[in-house]
């Protein structure tokens, strides 16, 4: 996805700016729209240089807007696994 597309596809969101960084992150890191993505938000933190508690609650603001889709994983164990992001 360039550039441009991009921003046409988040002006009109009615997203804080952290949310729209986190998002073309995770366009970028899935290779576009309708790519999945296994990341914690302890890894997301790091690679995009927001807390934890921002990436969680910038995650659940998109997918509000019908941005990405979480999936929760859990092992047998019941242990929790990374999530998984579907980008919309």
């Amino acid at each position: 996805m360039n550039d441009l597309t991009r921003y046409r596809l988040l002006s009109d969101a009615a997203l804080p700016p952290a949310a729209k960084l986190l998002y073309s992150y995770l366009l970028d890191f899935a290779g576009g729209r309708n790519g999945t993505v296994w990341l914690s938000s302890r890894r997301l933190a790091e690679e995009v240089g927001l807390s934890t508690s921002a990436i969680r609650r910038n995650l659940h603001r998109l997918e509000q807007n019908g941005l990405i889709y979480l999936t929760s994983r859990y092992s047998e164990e019941g242990i929790r696994l990374t999530n998984k992001i579907t980008i919309r």
